[in-house]
């Protein structure tokens, strides 16, 4: 693709137009020094606006790591872009590596992109490359993950709350790639992105390739699918809630379902895994709460978890927190 180049670059220009971007505003790039960042970096540098790059140094590979730090560095001193670097430590939790490492990362994301917005008295937004092959493996992995439906509009393009954008999700590695190789930019892999250790580098090694060589496009395909529920996920966001607001009441912190009006609701069960996860019951407790609903069962017949007990009494589910 000859004009690979100029093409990436308009596409920025114009996905920051089509979000209201304004030009005067701040934009801090998560940046590793991997092919997908080191090009998102190069792509905003090449667009001409108020650019800075964000780097966190987990000192996990050693001897890798910084040189990740320092090919980051170079190319932000080489391009006249404010470079801010966190040397982090990474302690393992409960929720593993990775998890606590992305906690560290977005924590300093925010703390720049707070300091930019009030340093300088315009907006300022955290920017990532995540491109719509992450946003593929996102989706299958709340496939197999996740009990929530709306979990399937994954990753959104803009998410206003946080001032996070993902300009990239519309394009596929393999576009950026180009562009990497058309602008000669300089870049580092991540041997652990390679480890079969983590269930999305499987995903993205083995069943995506596995998916397009039976259909081809069926990365494309599966991000897209994230495009359409990012839209469903409002609408039947306030939909669930309305309906839950039918049947559903609170008083002196504990929760009545009246079981009539449930059974008239369309989204019953989805209603029935809103409350689950507001009371802390896991979504595979879920059929036993539908038990709890069936016409024959008596008053008295109860679920208790942890975090909440819940009772069935007459025509209605009484449920009371634990904790």
């Amino acid at each position: 693709m000859a004009n690979n180049r100029d093409r990436l670059v308009q596409h920025m220009r114009q996905w920051l137009g089509r979000q209201g971007i304004d030009a005067n505003a701040t934009l801090i790039a998560g940046v590793s020094g991997g092919l997908d960042s080191m090009v998102l970096a190069e792509t905003l540098h090449r667009v001409g606006i108020n650019l800075h790059v964000a780097h966190v140094n987990y000192h996990l590979r050693g001897e890798a790591s910084d040189a990740d730090q320092a090919l980051v560095e170079e190319w932000s001193e080489a391009r006249g872009v404010p470079c801010h670097v966190l040397n982090a430590q990474v302690d393992p939790t409960e929720h593993g590596v990775q998890a606590e490492a992305r906690k560290i990362r977005y924590a300093h994301f925010e703390r720049l992109r707070t300091e930019a917005s009030d340093r300088q008295g315009h907006q300022a937004y955290i920017v990532t490359a995540h491109h719509g092959n992450d946003q593929a493996e996102t989706v299958l992995l709340h496939l197999m993950r996740s009990a929530d439906p709306l979990a399937l509009a994954a990753m959104p393009a803009v998410n206003a709350e946080r001032g996070l954008l993902r300009p990239f999700l519309a394009l596929t590695r393999a576009e950026l790639a180009e562009a990497c190789s058309a602008w000669n930019v300089a870049y580092r892999e991540d041997a652990s992105n390679a480890k079969p250790d983590y269930l999305r580098n499987r995903i993205r090694h083995e069943v995506l390739p596995l998916f397009d060589s039976l259909r081809p496009g069926t990365t494309a395909h599966v991000a897209h699918w994230a495009d359409r529920f990012e839209s469903l996920r409002s609408f039947f966001t306030t939909e669930r809630d309305a309906a839950t607001a039918r049947c559903w009441k609170v008083s002196d912190g504990k929760g009545e379902l009246d079981l009539s009006a449930w059974r008239a609701e369309p989204l019953r069960a989805e209603i029935l895994h809103g409350l689950a996860h507001q009371h802390g019951i896991a979504a595979r407790a879920v059929p036993e709460l539908l038990h709890l609903t069936e016409a024959q069962v008596e008053s008295g017949a109860h679920f208790v978890c942890a975090t909440a007990r819940v009772e069935r009494r007459g025509n209605a589910l009484h449920w009371i927190p634990l904790t």
